[in-house]
């Protein structure tokens, strides 16, 4: 290929030399006498230029909600796609019975620990004594198994953490080294992934840890029951015991927490506020429906998926041949082909145009490009004044989207004639396109 590249680039150079030595004799040649072609005034004005693509509108923020804890069977889905809600806002529940006997007899539980603390012990027996005091041993092994378990889950945030923290500065860094639009914007999106999987990653183990804290909290609790338990029993003389109670109160209490909190679990609600895109789930359904399934307008999964609209996106890609033209904060203009004007029902998804304008010079002179000849570096017009036309060389600047601008060679009110050929203002035609104006330029 590299071969074959060569033999074309050589027979350009040859066109071109040929065509110069005409060009000079077409530019010295004497005004002729005109004909009915159609004519263009030099005006000054804006020459524009821009460059078109195509993209699908997205949101900048998209999350999946699931619900927490165990789950179970969809009972109510109180949102529709579409939907707006707001944070704290519900949206679903699954079957709740379970979790509210289990908070119920956690609450009798608690009655009747408070009703202990008036209650009076026994003296035990040897084997009771010996049933005591393994009763404390399993408790304590319990409270070091729960601290363990502590260690643990903070050990592994940490670990979390720093590893999150690395590939997010390394996502950072690739987006700040970043200068084609396409790789910037790939790696903006990168960026945005990492910091959501950070996020998420960091929330798993916060809650892993708080879990084994509230274990241990709960060991703890139990190993001081069967301790004052334990103290209480081994008393000769039946008393209260004020300190046995307490502890079974703080027990029962920590039971009765665990409990309202898997009753909480049940309810489903909104994380942020945003507008509902994807519902995984069905009524009498799976609660772990969405963990299989992904949302129609993007890769992020969840029973429901919501989006912050408040915030759009396109993504595009620009022709490489027009790549190298686009730079940061060029203006742009967005369409919505499927829409009318103004576009006001936008949806996650649709077809948009956009066009960039990649250069624009005001208050400049300037020609219908069709009325320009280029031959090699060589640009030409055909001037028509007092009946008679005259090829005039000019100087050219921006080449825009419906006009070229002129640099010298012409003057504000200027008449030329404009080609009627297909490929006029090219000089040439090849595969691919004109090479005349890119060389030209």
């Amino acid at each position: 290929m590299k071969g074959k590249n060569v033999l074309i680039n050589a027979g350009l150079a040859l066109v071109l030399v040929a065509l110069a030595g005409g060009s000079v004799l077409a530019v010295n040649a004497s005004p002729t006498t005109t004909t009915a072609s159609p004519t263009a005034t030099v005006t000054p004005g804006t020459v524009t230029k821009t460059v078109s693509a195509s993209g699908n509108l997205s949101a900048k923020t998209t999350i999946g909600v699931d619900f927490s804890g165990s789950g179970g069977t969809v009972t109510e889905i109180d949102v529709k796609v579409g939907d707006t809600v707001t944070a704290g806002q519900v949206l679903a529940k699954v079957d709740d019975t379970s979790a509210r006997l289990s908070l119920a007899s956690a609450k009798a539980s608690l009655l009747a620990a408070k009703a202990q603390k008036s209650t009076t012990t026994q003296g035990l027996t040897s084997q009771e004594k010996a049933r005591s005091q393994a009763q404390v041993r399993s408790a304590q092994v319990s409270v070091d198994n729960a601290s363990t378990s502590v260690r643990q889950a903070q050990a592994t945030y940490r670990q979390d953490e720093a590893n999150q923290d690395a590939f997010v500065s390394a996502a950072q860094r690739t987006y700040d080294a970043a200068s084609d639009p396409t790789a910037k914007a790939n790696a903006k999106s990168a960026l945005t992934q990492a910091k959501n999987t950070r996020a998420s990653t960091l929330l798993r183990d916060s809650q892993q840890i708080q879990t084994a804290q509230g274990q241990l909290i709960s060991a703890r609790s139990a190993l001081s029951t069967t301790k004052a338990s334990s103290a209480v029993d081994a008393q000769p003389a039946r008393s209260g015991s004020v300190t046995s109670a307490e502890a079974q109160i703080a027990s029962a209490e920590v039971q009765v927490a665990q409990a309202q909190t898997t009753l909480d679990q049940t309810t489903l609600r909104a994380p942020i506020g945003g507008t509902i895109v994807s519902i995984a789930g069905t009524m009498g359904g799976s609660s772990t429906a969405g963990a299989a399934s992904s949302s129609s307008t993007s890769t992020t999964s969840g029973f429901i998926v919501l989006s912050d609209l408040s915030e759009l996106q396109v993504s595009t890609y620009v022709a490489e041949a027009d790549a190298g033209n686009v730079k940061l904060a060029q203006l742009a203009t967005i369409t919505f082909p499927a829409l009318g004007e103004p576009s006001t029902d936008l949806r996650l998804g649709q077809t948009a145009s956009v066009s960039i304008t990649v250069g624009s010079k005001s208050d400049v002179l300037s020609v219908p490009s069709s009325a320009i000849t280029k031959i090699g570096n060589l640009s030409t017009v055909i001037v028509r004044k007092d009946g008679k036309d005259t090829t005039t060389q000019v100087g050219t600047g921006l080449v825009g989207d419906n006009g070229t601008e002129i640099t010298s060679g012409l003057s504000e009110g200027d008449v030329v004639v404009l080609s009627t050929s297909s490929d006029s203002g090219n000089g040439f035609t090849f595969p691919g396109g004109g090479f005349g104006r890119g060389l030209g330029q």
